[in-house]
């Protein structure tokens, strides 16, 4: 029997010409529909090739659609596997809570001005240093120039978090990237306030900037909002 892979769920519509053309399927029951094509053998390999390929139709679908992105891999058995996740009320409670939202990618990361910017905090350990340059010494300085670089970090994400607290529904806090990463967050947003936010933004790099560079990503599927088990991952 063939298996279904599962990109996610949508509402019932049509598709894009071009995924039609790759196969990809809605299987529709009561409005709501899941997104699918037939797969021969599972476990699906995360290759990049693979991962791009799923990104790529949940974010199609999503330009036009609300979509519930399913985990990468996600595997159902067959159709009738597939209505039975329609009919969870969760998918329904979803659809309309996410129907006009979307996902940004906000990653903040500093020049090595910073570093200039950090350096009153240290200029006592540093002069210490300087003077009788010890083990202990070198520690403590490293130690304070890690510690001052976590409160520039912590200030400038309250800083942006502020400012963008009224355009956004909803936020959830990665890690920040390399030794100069200043935070990466995924911002959940209504779609008509993408525009909004891109403003704000050049504001604060007006004010920030530099140090603070920013990078926003999207918009995106709220792949960081959606709890649901859809399937079974293969």
């Amino acid at each position: 029997m063939t298996q279904l892979y599962l990109y996610g769920m949508t509402r019932a519509g049509p598709l894009p010409a071009g995924l039609a053309e790759r196969g990809i399927e809605l299987v529709e029951a009561d409005g709501r529909a899941a997104i699918v094509s037939p797969i021969d053998a599972s476990p699906v390999t995360a290759t990049r090739r693979n991962l791009l390929a799923h990104a790529d139709v949940v974010e199609s679908l999503h330009e036009r659609a609300i979509v519930l992105p399913a985990r990468f891999g996600t595997v159902v058995a067959d159709r009738e596997a597939a209505l039975e996740l329609l009919t969870l009320p969760a998918v329904e409670a979803m659809l309309e809570e996410h129907a006009h939202r979307s996902e940004l990618t906000l990653r903040g990361t500093y020049d090595e001005s910073v570093l200039q910017a950090i350096a009153p905090a240290v200029s006592g350990l540093r002069e210490s240093y300087r003077a009788v340059p010890t083990i202990e010494g070198g520690l403590a300085l490293g130690e304070a120039v890690v510690e001052a670089l976590a409160d520039r970090r912590a200030r400038d994400t309250e800083d942006v978090l502020a400012a963008l607290d009224r355009h956004v529904v909803g936020v959830r806090t990665g890690e920040p990237r390399g030794e100069y990463g200043a935070f990466t967050l995924s911002l959940l947003v209504t779609r008509d306030a993408v525009k909004t936010i891109e403003d704000e933004l050049e504001l604060l790099a007006q004010r920030l900037s530099p140090p603070l560079r920013f990078e926003l990503v999207g918009p995106l599927p709220p792949y960081s909002f959606v709890e649901l088990e859809l399937g079974v991952p293969a």
